[in-house]
């Protein structure tokens, strides 16, 4: 069957949006929260090391610029999403955007507070990140309110993997990227790196375990009968989906049992840069190929 029958391609692009936005938005939080925290880049003493101050500094204020990113794709998707009902059933926006009720009046207002929030941790403003912490979650976890299977879980799957891939992302291009200035001293960058990837593990271990446990659920719930694992549009994109998933995972066990080992010293942190880089390249795949999978139909019970 040809894709034009199965989905269009704007849907496909417009879902791949929503999931960037989500993945920057929470990728930015989780890195606040889970990797870079006051005791990054501290001695024994507990006294700060000065020459991390500024470069730390920096990469929590270029997540907040990844979170503010996400934001305006946020917006993007819901724009988009509002015309395209609005199209369908001759209604315009504002009343599309009312009978959609507190989920959709809560995305409007939470992506309203993330912008200010992201603003303020921009300008290092002490409020920003916990403002953003808060609406962040709440932004990952509105469609709960439907009191649907799918409106419970998809929101917890996209979460987990927000957590996980979301938060490489941003350790990638803030953190790694300021630790690897060269006004940062060589061996409190290989030190600071060191921690900042072993506490990112234990949000990636979290994030991808969050990630897998909904993805069942959601398998499970669309695979009627079973058979249409193999036999559906929806299945092959399923099955594609998650041998590039499968290839992520292989990338991040090889970063933790072959990688993180050499973290601490000389070259460590130039390695882990590059091999994450390659592991957020498949990340990247699998957002494409999940807009796909939600863009398709799934398979119905045979009468």
């Amino acid at each position: 069957m040809p894709s034009k029958d199965l989905f269009e391609w704007r849907d496909v692009f417009f879902e791949y949006v929503g999931f960037l936005a989500s993945y920057f938005m929470l990728g930015a939080i989780g890195f606040r929260y889970g990797v870079v925290r006051a005791s990054v880049g501290k001695k024994p003493g507990g006294e700060s090391d000065s020459s991390l101050a500024g470069p730390l500094d920096s990469a929590a204020a270029g997540a907040s610029g990844i979170g503010l990113l996400g934001v305006a794709l946020g917006f993007l998707s819901l724009i988009a999403g509002l015309l395209k009902r609005a199209e369908a059933k001759h209604q315009t926006v504002g009343d599309v955007l009312g009978a959609g009720g507190a989920p959709s009046i809560a995305q409007v207002v939470l992506l309203a507070v993330l912008l200010v929030a992201f603003l303020l941790a921009w300008r290092r403003a002490a409020s920003g990140w916990p403002v953003a912490g808060i609406a962040g979650m709440a932004f990952a976890l509105r469609n709960l309110l439907t009191g649907r299977i799918a409106g419970m879980v998809n929101p917890l799957h996209v979460l987990g993997g927000s957590l996980w891939l979301g938060t490489l992302f941003v350790l990638v291009v803030c953190g790694l990227g300021q630790m690897l200035r060269p006004s940062v001293p060589a061996a409190e960058r290989e030190q600071a790196v060191a921690e900042m990837v072993h506490r990112f593990s234990a949000v990636a271990l979290w994030g991808a375990s969050l990630l897998g446990m909904t993805g069942i659920v959601t398998s499970w719930t669309h695979l009627k009968p079973l058979s249409a694992l193999w036999t559906t549009p929806y299945g092959y994109a399923l099955i594609a989906k998650l041998s590039v998933v499968g290839v992520v995972l292989g990338l991040g066990a090889w970063n933790w049992k072959r990688v993180g080992p050499s973290l601490g010293r000389e070259g460590g942190a130039g390695t882990i840069r590059r091999t994450a880089a390659t592991e957020l390249v498949f990340a990247g795949a699998v957002l494409f190929l999940t807009a796909i999978l939600v863009s398709v139909p799934s398979p119905k019970l045979p009468h």
